[in-house]
């Protein structure tokens, strides 16, 4: 009896000194009253753990253990609201933990939209003239390969053209580079569903070349509908050994987007550049556009039919012909 009455009192003085102690490094700052302030940013969706090691890989707490087990017993671990704080490592964790909850964020998020058919480069520019630091070190497909398992068929160098998913989004003004264009590529995967996925497999075809041939489409025709009968005559193209014959391709190759390319003229056809689908066949090297979801299911699910040609007039309608000879009276009614 007295040997279980030690046992009880050992262990309740040890619980007692682990809690003076667990207490001890919550109410105690990492450093000196005279720390300087630091931004800190609450991304939406962290959770506590991921809060608590960002707290501590930028040496405002000393150690995350402790921030994550306080938030839980305070029951505030699914408290926390996204936004920009002045945070210091003056302050202990409750003092911390106390702010991140408040959501009296020192700033609020930035909407940015980014509409479809838009380009990697028109897309930077759009967020630097919006204030954030992009930055000339941009991302390339083998950065996110191992996150983002639908770059695998990118090649390592290639930009992330294509998979820049077009949306409005909301960001800090400090959001890193990084942090932007993993949300671009977490929506893009998001939006890209298991069964589209299945499909592009069971067509034997590949992620980076249905995505190629979206913003291709997404860039040559202005209206749903007509999106899947061009996407059957490209496609159509392509397995005839026939050259795609693209202007957008013309214009990505110029400019690296779209704005005063057009019209194209005779002497852009002899541009040398892998982006000419009229000088060379097939493909282009990649996409030339970041494509929304209507011309990417146009890309995946083609329709079928015998027309060869196509051109699109001034007010946006497609003119569709079976051979060349009406094509090219199409071309002369429509596009002088």
């Amino acid at each position: 009896m007295i040997l279980i009455l030690i046992i009880v009192v050992a262990i309740a003085v040890s619980a007692a000194a682990g809690y003076f102690y667990f207490l001890q490094n919550v109410k105690t700052p990492l450093g000196p009253a005279s720390a300087q302030k630091k931004t800190f940013a609450v991304l939406p969706g962290q959770g506590v753990k991921e809060i608590a090691k960002k707290l501590e890989d930028e040496k405002i707490i000393g150690d995350d253990f402790y921030f994550e087990i306080y938030a839980w017993l305070s029951d505030t671990e699914k408290r926390f609201q996204a936004g920009e704080y002045e945070l210091t490592p003056a302050m202990n964790i409750p003092q911390i933990v106390g702010i991140l909850i408040s959501g009296k964020a020192i700033s609020q998020e930035v909407r940015v939209t980014v509409p479809e058919g838009v380009t990697f480069k028109e897309i930077v520019s759009r967020f630097e003239n919006s204030g954030f630091k992009i930055g000339d070190d941009l991302p390339k497909a083998g950065d996110y390969k191992d996150e983002f398992s639908f770059l695998a068929d990118s090649p390592d160098d290639a930009s992330l053209e294509g998979f820049l998913f077009p949306d409005t989004y909301n960001f800090f003004k400090k959001s890193s580079a990084d942090d932007i264009f993993k949300k671009f590529l977490d929506n893009f995967n998001k939006k890209l569903s298991s069964n589209l996925r299945e499909e592009i497999k069971r067509q034997n075809k590949k992620i980076h070349e249905t995505v190629t041939m979206a913003s291709v489409i997404e860039k040559e025709v202005a209206k749903d509908p007509d999106r899947a009968i061009v996407s059957g005559i490209l496609w159509k193209r392509l397995a005839a050994g026939m050259p795609l014959q693209a202007d957008a391709t013309i214009c990505y190759a110029k400019l690296a987007d779209f704005k005063g390319c057009y019209p194209i003229y005779r002497d852009d056809l002899d541009i040398d550049s892998l982006y000419n689908t009229y000088k060379y066949k097939g493909l282009p090297p990649g996409p030339i556009s970041n494509p929304g979801l209507a011309a990417i299911e146009a890309a995946i699910f083609p329709q079928e039919s015998d027309y060869w040609f196509y051109l699109s007039k001034p007010d946006g309608e497609t003119v569709f012909s079976k051979t060349l000879d009406e094509h090219n009276k199409a071309k002369a009614l429509y596009l002088r």
